[in-house]
């Protein structure tokens, strides 16, 4: 499952975790970012199994920062 991010998902979160209200736009933004972050780590974890060495988490995320490289 890959549900979308919202801005409605993060000013709910924000409320309801930190009692912190988020203006529309600025829940938008950070939804944005959000989505981008939960897609890296969700695509790290395909290629992680139960053995693998958290320390190497960091690595990976920048790793797939990078532009995969043309053949």
């Amino acid at each position: 499952m890959n549900a979308k991010v919202t801005g409605e998902l993060i000013r709910l979160c924000a409320l309801q975790l930190r009692r912190f209200d988020v203006s529309d736009a600025r829940a938008a933004e950070i939804a944005r970012v959000v989505e981008r972050v939960n897609d890296a780590v969700l695509a790290a974890a395909a290629h992680n199994d139960f053995n693998d060495e958290p320390s190497r988490f960091a690595a990976v995320l920048a790793q797939l920062k990078q532009p995969a490289a043309r053949r």
